[in-house]
């Protein structure tokens, strides 16, 4: 019997060079209602992740994007949302973590599932208005002081 690494199980190179035909081409996106959002994957002592990928789910829309080298990731969200679903890959995770980035304070407000987060955590939940017009700016730490709200699923 052949024993063949699952993606959960595969780490280093292998992680960057078989995701990267799967990262989202932002030059094909032409949409009046895409929003932007920005931001740095850091580790507990607050240095940049190089090697995570982070996906994006909406109701409409689907993007994966990678970290750079200083950890800063963008992603162009093709129709206007106000809440995404969140994983996030990388090495040393066996598997993805699940978390939420609301663009919004107001849904934030509605949401059930942000109702069950600890007041004082919730903010590392909500993106922040960037320097133009449907840019955000979301930091995700991954450990610590202020660590990103994951959850189970």
């Amino acid at each position: 019997m052949k024993l063949i690494a699952t993606a959960s199980q595969t780490v280093g190179p292998f992680f960057s060079i078989g995701l990267a035909r799967l990262h989202q081409d932002s030059t094909k996106i032409n949409s009046a209602d895409a929003q932007m959002i920005t931001g740095t994957v850091v580790d507990g002592d607050g240095q940049p992740i190089p090697d995570c990928v982070l996906e994006f789910w909406t109701f409409s829309s689907f993007a994966r994007v990678p970290t750079s080298a200083t950890g800063k990731y963008s992603v162009i969200l093709e129709a206007r949302t106000e809440m995404c679903e969140v994983l996030l890959f990388m090495r040393g995770l066996l598997k993805p973590v699940y978390t939420r980035v609301y663009l919004s304070e107001a849904v934030k407000a509605m949401d059930e599932v942000s109702q069950l987060v600890a007041t004082d955590r919730v903010h590392t939940l909500i993106a922040q208005p960037g320097s133009a017009a449907k840019q955000f700016v979301w930091n995700v730490k991954m450990q610590s002081d202020n660590e990103t709200v994951f959850f189970d699923y």
